[in-house]
This record gives structure tokens, sequence and C-alpha cells, in this order.
């Protein structure tokens, strides 16, 4: 079992740098217009894209796994939320040139090839519409062990700086482009109590799994030993 696997079984949907409470401060810093056109990329269990739509915007969440998405739409349902969710992979989008107001992204482009998924953010934003993606970044210089040992546990592709964001996305096209960040983890664990997941969906089984269990004393072993080099950044670019 994988890190991600985990977080799918777990039906988690706070699984981003900051948790749900992060998403909630950043649509408070960054407020987007009444009835936006909006897409998630890898919306996974949906929860940011609810909470999106049952602000008024047009939502649209896009996930390359199956059994996320599956969990979305129940979600939606459940929460009466008006969010579409769609199969798809970020770095090959199923959808037109200049579709959307605002693309968002929590801890997905890290998974991904980085510069292709930027490419085709940019490509399905209207001329003037904003990317706001929030990922994992190294706060501070690590050994080449430590950076393959977090690299290999949670299966990204690479752990950039915060300046390599802001280049990433100029090279990507983007006419403004802006880092918020570094930001480190936050102390303790868990999502603070305001925010409770109450559409959560847990696999049945999942809390019994020796699997679960070992992938998440791991998560925990990765965080102690290196919380003070690891941070998220938000990245902003527009098109």
């Amino acid at each position: 079992m994988e890190y991600l696997d985990m977080i799918a079984k777990l039906g988690i949907g706070n699984a981003h740098p900051g948790g749900f409470a992060e998403t909630v401060k950043q649509l408070e810093r960054h407020p987007l217009p009444s009835g936006s056109r909006i897409l998630e990329i890898g919306c996974g269990t949906g929860r940011t894209a609810c909470y999106l739509a049952a602000m008024g915007h047009d939502v649209t969440g896009v996930d390359i796994r199956p059994d996320m998405i599956a969990k979305a739409r129940r979600r939606a349902e459940a929460d009466g939320a008006a969010a579409r969710f769609e199969t798809g992979d970020a770095t090959a989008l199923p959808f037109p040139d200049d579709a959307f107001d605002a693309v968002l992204a929590e801890s997905v482009t890290v998974f991904v090839d980085a510069a292709a998924a930027l490419r085709e953010y940019r490509r399905v934003l209207r001329t003037g519409g904003t990317l706001y993606d929030r990922e994992m970044v190294r706060r501070r210089a690590i050994g080449e062990d430590a950076h393959m040992e977090i690299v290999r546990f949670y299966g990204v592709r690479e752990l950039w700086d915060a300046g390599t964001w802001t280049v990433a996305l100029r090279n990507a096209g983007f006419e403004r482009a802006s880092v918020e960040g570094p930001f480190p983890f936050p102390e303790g664990k868990g999502e603070p109590l305001e925010y409770p997941d109450r559409s959560q969906q847990i696999d049945a089984g999942a809390l019994t799994d020796p699997g679960i269990w070992d992938i998440s004393r791991k998560y925990e072993a990765i965080m102690e030993s290196h919380r003070r080099s690891l941070g998220h950044i938000l990245a902003i670019g527009t098109k």
C-alpha cells in the first residue's frame, strides 16, 4: 500500500498542506468572483469542490483515481452540492482551452510532471484567469538521503523550493507569477475542531487494515523527522 492508497481508503478530504483550514484561509485571502467557473485539479473526495459549489460557484473537479471520483460524487449528493466530477489526468485535462475562470490545486502538481501540468492549467484558463496551487516544498536545504526518503514515501516526482515554483510558473507561460510562503506545517495532529468532515467516507475494513496503520506510522515518522525542513507554498499564476 502507498500513501495515496491510504488517503483514498480513508476518504480523507484534508490531506493537502495545512488541511481544510488552510483552504478556508486561502479563499478568504483570495476571494473568487461570484459565480466563477472553477476547475479543481486532483479533487480527491470532493471536499473543497463541494465547499466552493456551496458558495455559488460553477465547479468541476477532476481526479485520476476513479475511487476518489466515486466518493466525490457521493459527497456532492449527500451535501446537496451542484459540483461535477470527472476522471482525468492533470497533464492531459479533458477540457477545452479557455474554459475556466480559476484553477485550484491542493497537493497535486508535485505528484505528476509539474511542467506539463502547469501548461495544462494555463491552457484551460481564460485570459486573465488565475491558478492557485498549494504544494509541499523544501523550506531549507536537506541531504540527499532525506530528500529521497520523503520523495519515495509520498510518491512525488521531486521536492522544489519556493523559488523554483516561481520559475516554473513563468516557464509555463503565466503572465504574472508569485509565491506566498513557504509556510511551516501546522503543529499537532489532525484538523482543527471547527472543520469536521461530516461527509468522510471510510472503506469497510480500512480502520483494521494493518497496511493503513503501517503507512500512518511512516507518515508520522517522516513529519517528526523533517518538519523543520518541509513546508508549503501557494503558487499563483495569472494567464
